[in-house]
């Protein structure tokens, strides 16, 4: 593990090296609330004045499972995570990297962590909306780390211009639906799906969506390694941070000790006539088929168990919806994977940082 713990002092932003005060600066500017881009430049803000405290960044949880919880990252493990990074994408210094994440989630802040650690040459822009079109400039990015939204989003808009400007975009903050897989193929840019969380402080494997080696398996970055608990779940070794276990939430077929198939979230999983079904599973499937925001989750059922339920963010009722959505997945989920049931909800209720919060039955 690097010692280097004293480097956030300054930050090279669209090719000017910045004192971190004067990186402040230049986005303090931008949070007047007058302007449109203050909520988004703040959250910059608090992160350039955070990374000059010497106990260590804080940044929330995901807040999936429950409230999101504030949790302090070493600046050793910030540094370790940036050099992880640098590793396995072969970023030097100068290179040049987008920055197009919300600043309140790790995520977004380890970009400005990485700028700092690894002498990357930073462009930061809006995040909201679309990557494209605040994009003013025809610069070659050796890297950018984005939500699979905005990946989606850049392809409908100009598929050529990401091939052109993009080398390599990671993804991570959701999960990737099979049709944005789809359109990934044949790109020439390198689209990853990264795995990790806030206290893993951000991917400690990858999934690659296109190219030679695409795959459905996670591979572990540097030292990492994997294991599974008495519930089935991932166990994560990470020998490169101050707290080297962490033990998930999430189903997992172990291939080998650096490998892994994400299956779903042990607090998600639908027991169903004696079968496990995930429906991460499913919903990677209808993302893009369903015209609505929904989810899986299960329901109560005397012979079953308990069934899949479909719960859908519509205005329209019950009938009308079951009508609509089931010929869409005849065909596509197997017999015991179809939804007995169908709910519509006016609006879904959401975490901070815009994830679905599922309900039960």
């Amino acid at each position: 593990m690097s010692d280097r713990t004293d480097c956030f002092t300054s930050i090279t932003i669209d090719g000017t090296r910045l004192k971190r005060e004067q990186a402040i600066d230049r986005f303090e500017v931008l949070t007047d609330p007058r302007s449109e881009d203050q909520v988004w430049a703040a959250s910059i803000v608090k992160t350039l004045r955070d990374l000059g405290h010497e106990a260590g960044l804080h940044a929330p949880t995901s807040g999936t499972t429950g409230p999101p919880k504030q949790f302090i990252i070493p600046r050793a493990d910030l540094v370790a995570s940036a050099e992880l990074t640098a590793h396995t994408f072969d970023l030097d210094r100068g290179d040049r990297v987008l920055h197009c994440l919300p600043g309140d989630f790790i995520a977004g802040k380890m970009m400005l962590v990485r700028g700092f650690v690894l002498g990357l040459d930073l462009h930061v822009i809006d995040p909201r909306g679309s990557v494209l079109e605040h994009l003013r400039t025809e610069d070659r990015f050796r890297f950018a780390a984005m939500v699979p939204l905005q990946l989606h989003r850049a392809l409908k808009e100009d598929r050529a211009r990401v091939e052109a400007q993009f080398e390599t975009i990671l993804l991570g903050g959701g999960p990737v639906s099979e049709a944005l897989i789809h359109e990934a193929q044949g790109l020439r840019t390198k689209v990853y799906i990264g795995y990790g969380s806030t206290e893993m402080v951000t991917h400690v494997a990858l999934r690659a969506l296109n190219g030679t080696d695409r795959s459905d398996v996670f591979t572990a970055l540097g030292d990492v390694q994997f294991g599974r608990d008495s519930r089935g779940c991932l166990a994560v070794y990470t020998p490169h941070l101050s707290v080297p276990q962490h033990i998930t939430n999430d189903f997992a077929e172990l291939i080998g000790d650096t490998r892994f198939r994400w299956l779903g979230r042990y607090d998600n999983v639908i027991l169903s006539g004696g079968k496990k079904i995930f429906p991460e599973q499913l919903e990677a499937k209808t993302t893009g088929v369903i015209p609505y925001a929904h989810y899986f989750t299960a329901t109560p059922d005397d012979v079953l168990g308990q069934a899949v339920l479909l719960v859908l963010e519509c205005p329209k009722s019950e009938d009308e919806v079951m009508t609509e959505v089931m010929p869409l997945l005849i065909g596509m989920f197997h017999p015991h994977e179809l939804p007995r049931r169908v709910r519509t909800v006016p609006a879904f209720q959401r975490t901070s940082g815009g994830k679905v919060i599922r309900t039960r039955p």
